[in-house]
């Protein structure tokens, strides 16, 4: 059988190199979202080096000046979340206190002439590259992983919820699959400080790498914060708020955060895995007995994510006209 074991309270391991077929790792994976929220992966196959040079490229594009990275301005891409955001300019939090880190959105990289593009289709769009030595081509290879380990894992949630391996194909066949590189600046204390404010993801998984530093968080079921370090050579999964749509709130996301890290710096890779932006999200038929309460009406991926990213970021304010608020 699958080994699922507990490296930190309510956060089990899933190792996709101890199972003899997909459908144990299934299994695991689905007693994992219903339960928790949150998982580590590892048997996950992804090189370490490979993540390690990823990590060394976004150190070098970060430890950059302001005034060279802010050519890249994500605002320069507007609505299709391409480009660098600076401190204090995200606020995931439900505070009046902005995130306390830098990062660099990336996504798929379509041609400029490409049809989605021409059509103005929400989060298509060419990708924003910095002039970094070796940054594209490192971060393009990581990026690709992602995209592979997220197709697999779309296919175990379905063995897991009982539907057939190809239900989600469809809607998650040209997924919004954005990757974040991120940088928590070293701080000295200061009053109110907040890495990342508490949330829940917005669409269907998101993959995290770390380094060595920890300071991510999930809520506890009292309300408490428990810690998810770094453990080597694992990721960390979770779900979003799309996937809990998707099973009628079967599986559940989590909200988590990350705490101020204090004099060290902390750098994260996350990779969010979200549906074709016209794909309706409705409960699957294996979730729909078993919904308690209110069962969430039917709704577009796309008008869903952009709503959430409209409330996020300072720089979309008044930015929905074309999907709107969900």
């Amino acid at each position: 059988m699958t080994e699922l074991k507990r490296h930190a309270p309510t956060i089990p391991v899933v190792d996709m190199g101890a199972a003899n077929a997909d459908s144990q790792i299934a299994a695991a994976i689905a007693k994992a979202c219903r339960e928790d929220g949150f998982f580590y992966l590892t048997g996950h196959g992804i090189a370490p080096e490979k993540i390690a040079a990823t990590f060394k490229a976004i150190k070098r594009f970060f430890g950059q000046p302001l005034e060279e990275k802010n050519q890249y301005h994500i605002r320069h891409s507007h609505p299709h979340q391409r480009g660098y955001v600076p401190i204090f300019e995200e606020n995931l939090g439900d505070g009046e206190e902005a995130d306390h880190k830098e990062s660099f959105d990336l996504g798929v990289d379509l041609a400029a002439d490409h049809p989605d593009v021409l059509a103005g289709k929400p989060f298509s769009a060419p990708n924003v590259w910095p002039d970094t030595p070796s940054f594209k081509d490192v971060i393009e290879d990581y990026h690709q992983e992602m995209i592979d380990l997220g197709h697999l894992l779309v296919r175990l949630t379905a063995i897991g919820l009982n539907l057939d391996e190809d239900y989600f194909d469809d809607a998650m066949r040209e997924p919004v699959a954005n990757l974040r590189l991120l940088h928590y600046p070293a701080s000295k204390k200061a009053s109110n400080i907040v890495g990342c404010g508490p949330h829940s993801d917005y669409g269907f998984m998101t993959v995290l790498a770390q380094e060595g530093v920890g300071g991510l968080e999930v809520e506890g079921e009292n309300g408490t914060w428990i810690p998810v370090e770094p453990m080597p050579g694992a990721l960390v999964v979770n779900l979003g708020d799309l996937l809990t749509r998707w099973t009628g709130g079967v599986y559940r996301a989590r909200r988590h955060r990350v705490a101020d890290t204090g004099e060290q710096e902390r750098y994260s890779i996350p990779f969010f895995l979200d549906p074709n932006v016209d794909a309706i999200i409705d409960v699957v038929p294996t979730c729909r007995d078993r919904i308690q309460g209110y069962a969430p009406a039917p709704i577009s991926a796309g008008a869903y994510l952009q709503s959430r990213f409209d409330d996020t970021f300072s720089y979309r304010e008044n930015s929905s006209p074309l999907l709107g608020k969900a």
